[in-house]
């Protein structure tokens, strides 16, 4: 938020928190104009979330998102983390797809 930017050092983005990808990248372009870090984060998640909030990667410092790995009946595929990075899929939207 304006006016707050020497209160913190960054902000810690979760979709499902937020209501989705449009208000994600309001928060980012608002961030990015207060000079903070920019983490996108998760919480147990299927592979869509987890690959909606990885569409986000390339504008932000920092991303935990291995929600999708936390659960046992995903019914999904999308972004997969390997060594540490994620792989985002060639599919059209966010390249999840169902298993």
């Amino acid at each position: 938020m304006p006016g707050l930017e020497d209160s913190f050092h960054g902000i810690n983005i979760k979709l499902m928190k937020c209501t989705g990808l449009r208000e994600a990248m309001k928060m980012v372009h608002t961030a990015r104009a207060c000079g903070l870090k920019i983490m996108v984060g998760c919480m147990v998640e299927s592979s869509v979330a987890i690959s909606a909030a990885a569409q986000l990667s390339s504008l932000i410092d920092y991303a935990d998102l291995d929600g999708a790995l936390l659960t046992t009946n995903d019914p999904f595929r999308g972004v997969e983390i390997t060594n540490g990075r994620l792989i985002l899929s060639d599919l059209p939207g966010i390249g999840a797809t169902r298993r």
